[in-house]
């Protein structure tokens, strides 16, 4: 889980296909890979959009070894996390377009633990868990797409991990479409905050206090799909893609922009670090994914030609086999696997 890439990502080559039954529905984390912490096995989650269930892969032999059933309709994300304060529980939290958001509870054979009705009036594109390590109660975070003066509708919500019981909103997000969510732990003041990349705007609200920590904006402005968090120099930026194909990287502490990387309008969505010198972000039209220098502020490869369909989501693993590897998924509802 801590292991550092060192080969070079424009090397990636493609290998083959996880599976075809991928959901389409959602415009970043539309699939989900993890190391359990319990067994020390690599996983793939796979959201069926035949069946609406969450399908398992062992990443080793690429053989489905469960799925999970509690949806109903499509599923529109499904994240992974784990308890870093005891390194135990672990969690999946996944969402649909009916707005129900569950957690699975990995730790107990996958069992429910959670179902909510958010009662939002659009879809859910991220959710979050945190576990913050100076309180005794960690936290489900919902978002929606949806914009109203109503709050319940709209805006972003807090329910206790604890008991699954709602906390309360999050201000200053109901006017907004969120499309992704990150949590940030602020070293300095020893708070912690979530970070909303949506649309025209990156909102950054304190987690339980009513604290606009920022808004940040960049012109030209667009859909904010996906973003990362990094450490470099006891500084932590926050790295954005955007569907207008700029890449914003972000100061969280002085709240300014450090660097812009211009695509020349690519539509991009999910992003990635691949190590201190490259990250990787998905092309959605050219059904592809570029490989971006940081150090020479430049799209250094471009890697497609295997998908038949917009590119939405990638995500990085270390293969018990092949090693530093890349997962890829789009709109042909294919998982495709890359590998130097």
């Amino acid at each position: 889980m801590n292991y550092k890439y060192k080969k070079e990502p424009q090397n990636l080559k493609f290998k083959f296909d996880i599976t075809n039954t991928n959901t389409i529905n959602g415009p970043n984390d539309i699939f989900e890979i993890f190391i359990c912490n319990k067994d020390n096995k690599e996983y793939i989650i796979s959201p069926n959009c035949n069946n609406y269930n969450l399908d398992i892969f062992n990443l080793l032999d690429n053989k489905k070894i469960l799925s999970l059933e509690g949806h109903k309709n499509h599923i529109t994300t499904i994240r992974y996390f784990i308890n870093k304060n005891n390194n135990i529980n672990e969690y999946l939290i996944s969402g649909d377009i009916e707005n129900i958001v569950i957690i699975w509870d990995i730790t107990n054979n996958y069992n429910i633990k959670y179902k909510i009705d958010t009662k939002y009036g659009s879809y859910i594109y991220s959710c979050l868990l945190i576990f913050p390590h100076n309180n005794n109660d960690n936290y489900i975070i919902t978002s929606t797409s949806n914009t109203s003066d109503d709050n319940d509708k709209s805006a972003t919500k807090i329910y206790s991990l604890n008991n699954g019981q709602f906390i309360k909103y999050i201000n200053n997000t109901n006017k907004n479409e969120i499309y992704c969510l990150l949590s940030w732990y602020n070293k300095k003041n020893n708070k912690y905050y979530i970070i909303h990349l949506a649309s025209n705007k990156i909102i950054i609200n304190n987690l339980l206090e009513d604290e606009l920590y920022s808004e940040l904006i960049k012109k030209p402005e667009n859909d904010h799909y996906s973003g990362f968090i990094y450490n470099r120099n006891n500084n932590d930026y926050l790295c954005s893609s955007s569907w207008n194909g700029y890449i914003n990287i972000w100061n969280l502490y002085n709240k300014k922009i450090l660097k812009t990387i211009n695509t020349n309008n690519c539509h991009l969505y999910h992003i990635i670090e691949w190590n201190n010198k490259y990250i990787i972000v998905a092309d959605l039209t050219n059904k592809s994914f570029k490989i971006i220098d940081l150090d020479e502020n430049k799209i250094i490869s471009n890697i497609g030609e295997q998908h038949t369909s917009y590119v939405r989501c990638i995500k990085k693993i270390y293969h018990p086999i092949y090693g530093e590897s890349l997962l890829s998924c789009g709109d042909d509802k294919c998982i495709k696997f890359w590998s130097i």
